[in-house]
C-alpha cells in the first residue's frame, strides 16, 4: 500500500507538504498541488479519512505548540495551558518547533493533522504570510508571544519593549551609565522589541551605545557563560548588564563567582522572564516577570471559544511585565539622589 512518502519521493516534496495538501490546511503553490496530486494518481494512494475522522470525533484535542521542552520558560506556558485543557475535558497534544521555521511547520500540520481544532502556537521563525494561511484555514489558531496586525484578535503577546526599558531606566537611575546588554542570537520578535527598549532608555539619558555594548550569544546557560567571558575581558569597564533572559543571567553568574567577580558590588545583572531559578541564584536575581502562565491560559482559551464560535469580541491581549527588585543590583548612589523612573 502507497504511503505519503512514498507520495512525497515522488512529487520531489516533503510528507509536510504533501500533508497540506491532502488536508488543505494550509496554502500550496498551485504547480506543487499538481505535482502532488498526479503523484497520488500515478502510485494509486488512498488517504485514509476514516481514521482521520475517528481521530476528530474521539473528543476535543487541544495543541500546543511550544519552543524549545528544556527551557524552563516553555514549562510554565504548557502548565498555563494544560490548566485550562483540563478544565475544559480535553486531550493535550504538545508537540516543539524547536525555533526552526520547517520544524514549526511541520509541528502545526501534525496537530492540525491528529485533529486539532484548537492550537495554541508559539512560533518565532515561520514567516508572516505563511502563519496567515494557516490562521485562515484553522480558525482556533492561536498565537501567543507573537503580534501580527493582520490577525489581531488571533494573539496573545507582551509588551517586551516596555519592560526592558522600564529595567534599563532602574539601572540609569540607580547610577549605572557603561551598561552592556546580552542578547539572543536569534533574530525574533523578543530578541528586537527587549533591545530596542534598552536602547531607547539609553538614548534618553544621553547615552550612545557602541555596538561592542551589544553581546549576540545562544540563549541558554551555555551563552551566558560565553558573554560573561567576553564582558569580563572587554576593556570597556561595565558595572551593570541587561539580559535576555534569566537562564543567560544565571550562566553569567556562574561564572562570574568562578572568576571571583562580585554581585552585585562588581557587576549588577538583571534578567527576563522570572523562571523560578532567578529567587534561588545568589544573589536572587532582580529580573522581569513575564506572566506566561497567565498569558497561556487566555491563549488556551481563546483558542476553544473560536474552534466553536469562529470569531469572538474584541479585546486587547496585550500583557504588561512586572519588574521584580531582589538583590542583583547595586546602587551607585545615595538614596538622597535616587530619582523616580
Amino acid at each position: 500500500m502507497a504511503t505519503m512518502k512514498d507520495v512525497a519521493e515522488r512529487a520531489g516534496v516533503s510528507i509536510a507538504t504533501v500533508s497540506r495538501v491532502i488536508n488543505n490546511t494550509a496554502y500550496v503553490d498551485p504547480g506543487t498541488r499538481e505535482r502532488v496530486d498526479r503523484a497520488m494518481r500515478d502510485i494509486h494512494y488512498q488517504h485514509n479519512i476514516t481514521a482521520q475522522l475517528l481521530a476528530k470525533r474521539s473528543g476535543s484535542i487541544l495543541g500546543l505548540l511550544t519552543g524549545n521542552l528544556s527551557d524552563p520558560f516553555f514549562a510554565r506556558l504548557a502548565k498555563g495551558v494544560e490548566e485550562v485543557a483540563r478544565k475544559n475535558g480535553c486531550r493535550l497534544m504538545v508537540c516543539s518547533g524547536e525555533h526552526q521555521a520547517e520544524i514549526e511547520q511541520s509541528g502545526l500540520d501534525f496537530l492540525i493533522n491528529q485533529g486539532c481544532e484548537a492550537i495554541v502556537a508559539h512560533i518565532t521563525r515561520m514567516s508572516e504570510p505563511d502563519i496567515l494561511r494557516y490562521a485562515a484555514h484553522n480558525p482556533g489558531l492561536v498565537l501567543i508571544n507573537r503580534y501580527l496586525p493582520g490577525i489581531a484578535n488571533k494573539c496573545v503577546w507582551l509588551d517586551n519593549f516596555n519592560a526592558s526599558r522600564y529595567a534599563t531606566k532602574y539601572l540609569l537611575k540607580n547610577g549605572h551609565k557603561n551598561i552592556a546588554y546580552v542578547s539572543a542570537d536569534l533574530m525574533i520578535d523578543d530578541q528586537q522589541h527587549r533591545l530596542e527598549g534598552y536602547l531607547s532608555a539609553m538614548r534618553c539619558a544621553g547615552i550612545k551605545v557602541p555596538p561592542e555594548w551589544i553581546i549576540s550569544v545562544p540563549f541558554d546557560e551555555e551563552g551566558g557563560e560565553v558573554a560573561a567571558q567576553i564582558l569580563l575581558s572587554s576593556q570597556n569597564e561595565f558595572t551593570a548588564v541587561m539580559t535576555f533572559n534569566n537562564v543567560m543571567a544565571a550562566g553569567m553568574m556562574s561564572l562570574c563567582h568562578k572568576r571571583n567577580i562580585r554581585i552585585p558590588e562588581q557587576l549588577s545583572i538583571i534578567g527576563f522572564d522570572d523562571i523560578a531559578l532567578a529567587r534561588y541564584l545568589h544573589p536572587a536575581l532582580t529580573t522581569i516577570h513575564y506572566p506566561i502562565e497567565r498569558m497561556a491560559k487566555r491563549a488556551a482559551t481563546l483558542a476553544l471559544i473560536l474552534k466553536d464560535k469562529g470569531s469572538t469580541s474584541p479585546r486587547a491581549n496585550k500583557f504588561s511585565a512586572e519588574f521584580i527588585v531582589r538583590n542583583s543590583v547595586l546602587s551607585l548612589v545615595t538614596k538622597a539622589e535616587i530619582r523616580p523612573i
